[in-house]
């Protein structure tokens, strides 16, 4: 038994892997070992995965693990980023991601905010600063382009800085961090994506 699925151009209507109850289970336990490798550069997969890019390297034909939100409509760069948070993070509950907004990230699918709990205690606040600083120092893994965390803006490149009090606790990021990444495109149906 293995715990990933491969689909080739010539098999479409093929993609649906039938697993039973236990099979389910380890293919959720392998999809919460995968992601930390994944971030760790080392590939976990059939032999033939280690010729493939990133974008093929998140299976968009598992679920994604139990966390409020939705993948939907976000890029693949975007997906790699908000499950390897999910896996390391289990205190997060929640995760947002497309949404209506005047700027491009989040409408895209570039863009994530994961919600910190209790952001505004210590423990909330070093909640949201393990995050950011895992989200930093994967940076180029995730194709990273920015994030936000209590009003610091802290590109992939170059220096951060201090935001403009934008008036409320959301606005400055208080209550969420925000990940824009450059995307990598949408998935396609046919990526194997190790989560």
């Amino acid at each position: 038994m293995h715990f990933w699925s491969t689909s080739n151009a010539g098999d479409a209507g093929n993609d649906i892997t039938v697993m039973t109850k236990r099979g389910r289970l380890l293919s959720r336990l392998a999809a919460i070992v995968a992601v930390p490798l994944a971030v760790a550069g080392v590939s976990v997969g059939p032999a033939h995965a280690t010729e493939q890019s990133d974008a093929q390297l998140v299976s968009s034909q598992r679920a994604a693990l139990p966390v409020a939100g939705s993948e939907s409509g976000l890029q693949i760069q975007t997906i790699m980023a908000r499950r390897a948070i999910v896996s390391r993070f289990p205190e997060i509950g929640e995760i947002g991601g497309v949404r209506p907004d005047s700027m491009k990230w989040h409408p895209e699918g570039l863009a994530i905010d994961v919600i910190i709990p209790d952001w505004q205690t210590p423990a909330g606040r070093a909640l949201g600063d393990r995050i950011a600083q895992f989200v930093s120092e994967n940076g180029r893994r995730f194709g990273l382009e920015y994030l936000i965390w209590q009003r610091m803006y802290i590109p992939a490149e170059g220096k951060p800085y201090l935001m403009d009090d934008a008036g409320n606790p959301d606005a400055n990021h208080f209550t969420h961090v925000h990940i824009a990444t450059h995307g990598g495109g949408y998935p396609t149906g046919r990526e194997n994506f190790l989560d």
